[in-house]
């Protein structure tokens, strides 16, 4: 019941933050995390709110304002209408703290490459209703490839990190180079940008990634997260973090503090602007924009989506470099296409909120035959208006925005993957949404809407079946 739940928040958050220290008081919430986790609890850092989880250590830093205070100073300088880039978001302190910052006219772009902790950080951006948060589920490096994420520290997952060696057990994700994705640089625009970096020990091949947006006039502050022996498993330093980022334009700022384990500050220096981009920027990112001053609010170019498809396209062939893919129950594989299907919904929701100029042209078809995807036929009246491809663990799947003009536009998702839907279409409601799926074939659709009746979105679903082209 609502009221129930209000009083467990207050309940919890006057424990949290009214309860002095005392050894062993997240333990004694342990027997209730059945009952107390996802409860909203304010940060200690501001008013932003979390969703409670009592068996990540991680969460509780963020929850008690024991991250240190670097981090949060930086944010606390950010401007309305800024840009802020938070690689190592985990569950979204810092990127919550930061939207409240920037307000409406600004942006967030947070990069969580774990899945479980990336659906905590979808969660909390709900939990605070920010409309200015663009959530991706990847990592940051030098290379656009598929990695291995080392997730064997049971309860704080701020110590998940790309595995450097052979690992027993660990979760399939994707790396992201920006170099192979510009299209992100048209939400940036020409916002100040300010980037957070904190990825246990590969901050150097994540700032490699960063290298279009670091290369960036506006950008003008990053603060990396040093460690010399998380640094040291990958070959890396300080050193080279520091040197890289001068070879961009930046100057370390605040106290030099040294040692094994500190946040690093810098500054863009104010010469740098007038400065070419690093050899290397230069010789990979040719577009207007980079290493130039942009012109005022300027509009992204017909070929973004095709571009942006591209990258995405880029990203999801290396899933296929994996020789095998491990057995999945029918019920788990039918709940993960769900949840894959609800978190595209949500980020086409956010990317069509962020979208400062009509959206680009595109071609649907070229996109789908790219992914290998076959686009529906739809009912007399129905067309498809926008489409995105995301990353999956099954390879490209695509985002499709459909409409009949006369109410609101209803989303499809569709991914080549056997045996994760029903033949028949089957229609479920979680959070508010309502989702329509079904099977045909080695391809797998879902049909998501806010607002309609599921009845009616099964009537839609049923009608689209019936038309697939193979």
């Amino acid at each position: 019941m609502p009221g129930t739940s209000l009083i467990r928040s207050w309940l919890l958050n006057l424990y949290v933050h009214r309860l002095p220290p005392f050894r062993g008081k997240w333990r004694l919430l342990r027997p209730f995390a059945p009952v107390l986790d996802g409860t909203p609890v304010r940060s200690s850092y501001g008013d932003v709110h979390l969703g409670f989880d009592v068996g990540d250590r991680t969460h509780l830093l963020g929850l008690s304002g024991k991250y240190g205070e670097r981090v949060a100073n930086e944010v606390k300088s950010l401007r309305p209408g800024d840009c802020f880039i938070d690689v190592g978001a985990n569950c979204g302190v810092f990127s919550l703290l930061a939207a409240e910052r920037v307000g409406p006219d600004g942006l967030v772009m947070a990069f969580e490459p774990c899945f479980g902790t990336f659906t905590k950080l979808v969660r909390n951006i709900g939990l605070n209703g920010l409309g200015n948060v663009l959530p991706f589920n990847m990592a940051l490096s030098s290379l656009t490839r598929p990695d291995l994420l080392d997730n064997s520290s049971a309860g704080h997952s701020g110590r998940f990190a790309i595995a450097h060696a052979p690992v027993e057990t660990g979760e399939r994700i994707m790396s992201l180079s920006i170099t192979d994705f510009p299209g992100l640089l048209a939400f940036i625009d020409d916002r100040r940008v300010t980037v957070k970096i904190d990825v246990e020990g590969f901050e150097h091949a994540a700032l490699q990634g960063l290298a279009p947006i670091l290369a960036l006039p506006q950008t003008k502050g990053v603060v990396v997260e040093i460690d010399d022996r998380n640094l040291g498993r990958y070959g890396s330093s300080a050193e080279a973090i520091f040197g890289l980022l001068r070879q961009h334009g930046f100057t370390r700022a605040g106290p030099h503090e040294t040692g094994q384990h500190f946040d690093a500050i810098f500054h863009r220096n104010p010469a740098a602007a007038r400065l070419p981009a690093p050899a290397a920027a230069r010789r990979r990112h040719r577009s207007p924009g980079i290493g130039a001053a942009p012109p005022a609010r300027r509009a992204p170019r017909p070929a973004y989506l095709p571009r942006a498809a591209a990258a995405m396209l880029a990203l999801a062939t290396g899933w296929f470099a994996f020789e095998s893919k491990p057995f999945v129950k029918p019920a788990q594989a039918e709940e993960n296409f769900v949840e894959e299907a609800l978190q595209s919904f949500q980020v086409a929701e956010m990317r069509q909120h962020l979208r400062r100029s009509p959206a680009a042209t595109f071609n649907a078809g070229e996109v789908g035959s790219s992914a290998r995807i076959a686009l529906p036929i739809l009912p007399a009246g129905w067309r498809i208006t926008d489409a995105q491809l995301f990353p999956s663990d099954s390879g490209p799947s695509l985002h499709m925005i459909i409409t009949n003009g006369k109410s609101r536009p209803i989303s499809l998702f569709a991914i080549r993957d056997d045996h994760v839907a029903p033949a028949q279409p089957a229609v479920l409601t979680r959070d508010g949404k309502t989702v329509a799926y079904w099977q045909e074939g080695d391809l797998a659709y879902a049909l998501i809407s806010k607002r309609r009746p599921p009845a009616e979105l099964d009537r839609l679903a049923e009608d689209i079946a019936d038309n697939v082209t193979s």
